[in-house]
């Protein structure tokens, strides 16, 4: 994702054990400044553009938990808010931080690692229940709370037993399943499906911006039946714990800024066709991370744009606020374009005129925000040598497309062994999704007529300019380190000669600089500021052109009116 964890939704079990199609609601939670956010659908509250909520009973206690697709573990803090400083790696678990009294010990303890950090604890059981569905017994893991995990957040992940560090404690039998493995073996006669449409909060504000179900496909979207079915693609067995819901993107399968396709390259091995990138959906992250070309591909031509090093945030990407950049990526042949205000996200600066990429480039991709600025929604991911997926799309592409994941044989305890599979369905239409940018970053006036890219993409070399002077410093640092080493050592050896003593003297070595802290923060590549285009080096309208269409049957964008700026701080 990727806050640490990722996670299973709270959902519901029917007490008469049967699952019957399950809708529920999502509420959204502010973390950083307040938004105003606005979707024609009930269900989903959407918190500043960073997590989903909703709500459960663990324990007679009730929590607001943040979901996740793209992994499978349920984190709880008492309250349940997703703090956005962790990312969860394996998980299939429910969390708790703070104490459930309505509970039982397993009499076993087990924990998850993060990108940063880890949380460890013992196996707890207690009740949990959604409107008027419960499951008795639910196991999860419960940690002391602390500064890093306060009472009162949490996570939910979407997602079977494969990868449940609680399962694996409870020597994988039943009372160890996880949430929604539970449910869909409560009745085999149901379809072991789970769907998300998400919506963005820089709409204007309405009570509910989506909705989530379970063993059902919302009204007015059962098209998304008839659209390919991507195959989830596994990982070695070695890793099973990686597991997430990945699937090939088409091979150069992604339409930039200039309407051309990109040439793309995945990174992981034993995929057929090296320019298809394996892609993994997961509401967890807010925005998506994607390889650094591709990043490059869609920002570094825009007039304006530069990729920085910010104190606040590390590497980022600026650009105006008022540039469209339209971008669409192809699944199953099926194309989804994305909304203009999903590939730079408005923090309403007072100037209004400068948008920032705010995320951490870290191997799984966490996410900062930063006040008063825009957001780019595409980032550089930075992988390790043998990665298992290219790129992570987030809420930011989940806001464009229906989701719908078949769990297929990933399900115990069921005699059906169809592999489990990921369908896609567009629901943003290109024409209203400009005229909703128009209104909301151009106060109404369409001037994206005029907007170009530059003839030939800005250099972005691996380092910021600005970390030049951290690393010069860095060197000095060590040199001096080595001379006054060597000046110890010297007077040490004539002490040593003068006195001819026997006891050797232990003298402290010079530290290791090979990790040292070179002013980047996040122990990863930065890169040198992009320059602008000279004069008369640009062509190519990149704003909206209205005779690319896209077949789409809902529109959660329509309307559209400019979101309330929020503080600068």
């Amino acid at each position: 994702m990727f806050s640490p964890l990722s996670v299973l939704l709270p959902i519901l079990f029917h007490a008469s054990f049967h699952v019957a199609a399950l809708h529920f609601s999502i509420n959204g939670k502010p973390t950083y400044s307040q938004f105003y956010k606005r979707d024609h659908i009930s269900g989903l509250d959407n918190a500043l553009n960073l997590n989903y909520f909703t709500n459960i009973t663990l324990g007679e206690q009730q929590f607001s938990v943040s979901i996740d697709t793209g992994r499978q573990a349920i984190f709880c803090f008492c309250f349940c808010f997703l703090t956005s400083e962790l990312q969860l790696l394996t998980s299939s678990d429910l969390w708790v931080a703070g104490n459930i009294v309505n509970s039982n010990d397993t009499g076993v303890s087990t924990g998850v690692q993060y990108a940063v950090g880890n949380v460890y604890g013992n196996v707890r059981t207690a009740p949990l229940t959604f409107l008027n569905f419960s499951v008795p017994g639910q196991a999860f893991i419960q940690v002391n709370s602390s500064s890093t995990y306060p009472a009162g957040q949490g996570l939910i992940g979407l997602g079977p037993n494969v990868g449940s560090n609680v399962h694996d404690a409870l020597k994988k039998q039943p009372q160890g399943d996880t949430v929604l493995d539970r449910i869909f073996r409560q009745d085999p006669s149901t379809p072991n499906i789970l769907t998300v449409l998400l919506s963005r909060s820089n709409d204007p504000t309405e009570q509910y911006p989506g909705e989530i179900t379970v063993s059902d496909i919302l009204p007015g979207m059962q098209n998304i039946s008839n659209q390919p079915k991507l195959t989830v693609k596994s990982v070695p067995s070695s890793r099973s714990g990686d597991q997430h819901w990945q699937v090939l993107l088409d091979p150069d399968g992604i339409i930039g800024p200039d309407g051309q396709p990109m040439v793309l390259s995945t990174k992981v091995s034993g995929t057929t066709n090296s320019s298809s990138l394996t892609t993994i959906f997961d509401t967890g992250f807010t925005l998506n991370q994607v390889p650094k070309n591709v990043s490059d591909a869609i920002y570094s031509r825009i007039p304006g744009a530069e990729f920085v090093n910010v104190t606040a945030t590390g590497p980022v990407w600026t650009m105006p606020c008022n540039v469209e950049v339209n971008i669409t990526m192809l699944f199953g042949n099926i194309s989804i374009p994305i909304h203009p205000l999903d590939t730079s996200f408005s923090l309403n600066a007072s100037s209004g005129q400068i948008c920032v990429g705010g995320v951490r480039i870290i191997s799984m991709g966490s996410r900062h925000m930063v006040h008063g600025l825009t957001l780019f929604q595409f980032q550089p991911i930075t992988t390790g040598a043998s990665p298992d997926f290219d790129m992570i799309l987030g809420m930011a592409f989940l806001r464009n497309a229906y989701l719908l994941i078949n769990y297929g044989d990933f399900v115990d305890g069921t005699t059906t062994k169809a592999p489990p599979y990921v369908q896609l369905f567009s629901v943003t239409d290109p024409a209203t999704a400009h005229q909703d940018f128009v209104q909301t970053r151009l106060g109404g006036v369409d001037t994206t007529g005029l907007q170009v890219l530059s003839e030939q993409p800005a250099s972005s070399p691996d380092r910021v300019s600005s970390t030049h002077h951290e690393d010069h410093r860095t060197r000095t640092i060590v040199i001096s380190v080595v001379a006054g080493s060597l000046v110890l050592a010297s007077f040490a050896g004539a002490a040593y000669i003068i006195l001819k003593r026997r006891r050797r003297r232990n003298f402290v070595t010079r530290p290791d600089f090979s990790a040292v802290d070179t002013g980047l923060s996040y122990q990863h590549t930065a890169y040198h500021p992009l320059q602008h285009a000279p004069p008369g080096e640009a062509h190519l309208v990149q704003g909206y052109h209205a005779e690319v269409g896209y077949a789409s049957v809902y529109d959660p964008y329509a309307e559209t009116a400019r979101a309330q700026a929020a503080p600068v701080h």
